[in-house]
């Protein structure tokens, strides 16, 4: 019997046409799914941020626009704290600590101290308005903020 499979595999071509069907919709999904993910990010410079503990907006900053750090606190769990350029939020929860540092002159954000296992969070760094910084176990997100300047009432 393993001789005839091998003679009938021997003669069959080597592919169908329903296969080739296949592939080729797969090859045309990829192709769109790559182009639509890789030309719809917003590469614009960062504008501003947002950081969030556990789904709570604990700190607003927006370059350029905001006088002082402190305006953008919005609890009492973090300290903020200026220097020249810099500027670094500390997230204090318990034993949970993240220090969040704000370069307003490369507009730039990362996080350069956690005290959590991983410490995967300290690995990303936000330059443009399509990254963000996730600290999963210590539920801290950073998010860009985006301010639509032709319309003040109209926030992403």
């Amino acid at each position: 019997m393993a001789l005839k499979k091998i003679e009938q595999v021997k003669q069959d071509k080597g592919f169908k046409i329903f296969d080739l069907i296949i592939y080729g919709v797969i090859a045309v999904t990829v192709a769109v799914l790559f182009i639509v993910i890789f030309t719809t990010r917003n590469t614009d410079p960062l504008t501003g941020l947002r950081v969030y503990v556990k789904a709570e907006l604990v700190f607003e900053y927006e370059f350029g626009m905001t006088e002082s750090a402190e305006d953008g606190k919005r609890s009492e769990r973090i300290t903020v704290e200026e220097d020249g350029d810099n500027i670094k939020i500390i997230i204090e929860e318990g034993n949970d600590r993240n220090t969040i540092q704000i370069d307003k002159k490369a507009k730039s954000v990362k996080m350069v101290e956690a005290n959590c296992n991983g410490r995967d969070c300290m690995l990303m760094k936000m330059k443009n308005n399509s990254d963000q910084i996730i600290c999963n176990s210590h539920r801290v997100r950073i998010e860009p903020y985006i301010n639509d300047l032709g319309n003040p009432n109209i926030t992403i």
